[in-house]
């Protein structure tokens, strides 16, 4: 299956994630700052899309990622998606605020998830085990997509 990484980031903490993640998945995939995309035309050749967006303020998209998704449109109905957001701190795991905004678009395009998003600690530090263990899970799915 053809998978590309959605990312936006503005202070580049996102951006080493997604590098973390070339490193420690097990497929290829093509990687996009959405910050250099202009409209999702090009995204129907994938089939899998993994999006990475940190949570801003009360709950809020990143600005770049927040005018990618407003502007994608595409139909998702053969389409999977995974969601791995940033900017939670220690002790607030349940307070999703990125996932929940680009998981609630992409469910009205009919896309299918692919695997349990990601809230990922990363303040005042990463929780790269969790990351870890996301990762393995995505891992495992996609193969199993393959047989």
């Amino acid at each position: 299956m053809k998978t590309v990484v959605l990312y936006a980031s503005s202070h580049g903490s996102t951006r080493r994630v997604v590098k973390t993640l070339a490193e420690t998945v097990k497929f290829s995939f093509d990687c996009f700052d959405v910050k250099s995309l202009t409209d999702s035309s090009s995204m129907g050749k994938y089939d899998v899309f993994l999006f990475f967006c940190p949570t801003y303020g009360n709950e809020e998209l990143q600005q770049d990622m927040e005018r990618f998704i407003i502007a994608f449109k595409l139909d998702m109905s053969s389409k999977y998606y995974a969601i791995c957001e940033l900017g939670n701190y220690y002790g607030y795991e349940a307070d999703f605020g990125a996932m929940k905004i680009i998981r609630h678009h992409l469910e009205k395009l009919c896309g299918k998830e692919l695997v349990s998003p990601l809230s990922m600690d990363s303040l005042p530090k990463k929780d790269w085990k969790a990351f870890a263990t996301w990762c393995g899970k995505l891992n495992e799915t996609l193969r199993e997509t393959h047989e």
